[in-house]
């Protein structure tokens, strides 16, 4: 498969899917909502900078890893994921090509947090 961006060809294993791991690819303490006015480790930069951006430019899964961050602050996490929906993508399209994954049992919590949020943020784009 030709990925358009040389930057997510990097990320993508080629086994149908691309893998990004928060901490390691995008910061160890991701924090705030906006970008640049909540600072350089927002949802809204991860949002665009990897989900949006691959989402985007291939029809691949693609798998986040939550393991390694410090924590994951709700804006952070609502718009990261719950941003996605306001940018268009369906509920289906994200349950279909997006996989959240932790082996840290304490941040189990936080993948059922960004399902719920993609959720109120469909329901409240049906209203």
């Amino acid at each position: 498969m030709d990925l358009p961006d040389p930057e997510l060809s990097e990320k993508f294993n080629g086994g149908g899917m691309m893998v990004v791991n928060i901490a390691e690819d995008f910061s160890r303490v991701p924090a705030g909502r906006y970008h640049p006015k909540d600072g350089n480790r927002t949802g809204e930069r991860f949002r665009n900078e990897f989900l949006k951006k691959f989402l985007d430019e291939s029809e691949e899964e693609i798998k986040i890893n939550l393991d390694g961050a410090v924590g994951y602050p709700s804006s952070f996490l609502e718009e990261a994921f719950g941003g996605l929906v306001r940018d268009g993508f369906t509920l289906e399209v994200l349950k279909k090509r997006l996989s959240i994954t932790t082996t840290e049992a304490r941040k189990n919590r936080y993948i059922a947090q960004i399902w719920q949020y993609i959720e109120e943020a469909k329901d409240k784009a049906v209203a």
